[in-house]
């Protein structure tokens, strides 16, 4: 049987980075409403708006996976995390801090 190894710092910094990608899927539709005056031509807009539509419904599917691997990731860490400060303290001599 193999021991267990977890890369604390990476799950830590994973978790981070998901919420970053997060924050930046919350915000796209700000990035979509400043290029539409910047289309000219309205068969040009027309193509880009649909575009645009059909990305908001697939953002909002990637957005859902991306939260709930973060919350999960997040989640691992703070269980690995709790799992170690318990070990520690039951591996401890009695009567020590």
């Amino acid at each position: 049987m193999t021991d267990l190894v977890v890369n604390d710092a990476l799950l830590l910094k994973s978790a981070k980075s998901l919420k970053k990608i997060q924050y930046e899927f919350e915000h796209t539709d700000q990035h979509q409403k400043d290029l539409k005056r910047v289309w000219g031509s309205s068969e040009i807009a027309g193509a880009m708006g649909q575009f645009a539509d059909n990305w908001d419904y697939h953002r909002k599917q990637l957005l859902d996976s991306i939260k709930t691997v973060g919350e999960l990731t997040q989640k691992c860490h703070e269980g690995f995390t709790n799992l170690d400060h318990g070990l520690e303290k039951a591996t401890k001599p009695k009567g020590k801090k």
